[in-house]
């Protein structure tokens, strides 16, 4: 009878360290975040966090983890509804938008240990390339069915690691102001454009020589 309730706790406390050095880790990054202001932010002894993790690293390992299953979850399947390549095109930004914007800390995580790479551990930079590795392949996956690029995939790789660049460079900008959003006209614009300098068929549609969606809202 006392095992579940015990085990119960056990849970509500891992998740506790878990959301708290998340959102430290997230604001502050790696380097900065440590056990002791986990402890003071959670209201769990230091204790407590090194039995449900061991170590700093242990931590890491487990929100960056959590923070990728959370973040794929929520974007956008690879097929596009649409009837040409701009429509999917909107329908994609939107859905890659709507899911950064739920999930503010997973592209700052995976930048936060991006650049303190060389101080972690091998197992916390082994699940940040499983989670770049992640990212690249949805994205690859989503703008091959945008694009039409099955037999392309080369640019389908070169279109996927731009957006994800756009992308972290938004999550770098909200360390300095937190209501930074992913552009999704001007991406909307670079995408059309990089996919046509690779001779994409991307004109002719009911959408040629329109402002995109965003910036159209903002005449």
């Amino acid at each position: 009878m006392t095992q579940a309730p015990a085990q119960d706790r056990g849970a509500r406390s891992r998740d506790a360290i878990l959301d708290t050095a998340g959102a430290l880790m997230a604001r502050y990054g790696y380097a900065a975040t440590s056990i002791s202001m986990i402890s003071a932010e959670c209201g769990l002894p230091a204790s407590s966090i090194y039995w449900h993790f061991g170590s700093k690293d242990g931590i890491y390992v487990a929100v960056l983890e959590r923070a990728r299953i959370a973040l794929l979850a929520a974007l956008p399947r690879a097929e596009m509804a649409g009837a040409d390549v701009a429509q999917r095109l909107d329908a994609f930004l939107a859905d890659v938008q709507d899911a950064f914007q739920r999930h503010p800390h997973g592209l700052k995580l995976l930048l936060g240990l991006g650049m303190v790479q060389q101080d972690a551990s091998a197992a916390a930079v082994a699940e940040v390339h499983r989670y770049r590795d992640a990212l690249v392949a949805w994205a690859h996956a989503a703008l091959c069915a945008v694009f039409g690029l099955d037999d392309r995939p080369q640019v389908a790789d070169e279109l996927a690691r731009f957006t994800l660049r756009m992308a972290s460079g938004t999550a770098v900008a909200r360390w300095f102001d937190p209501s930074v959003g992913l552009d999704t006209g001007q991406l909307h614009v670079a995408l059309l454009a990089l996919a046509a300098h690779h001779d994409v068929p991307v004109r002719g549609t009911p959408r040629e020589g329109a402002l995109p969606r965003d910036a159209a809202d903002r005449e």
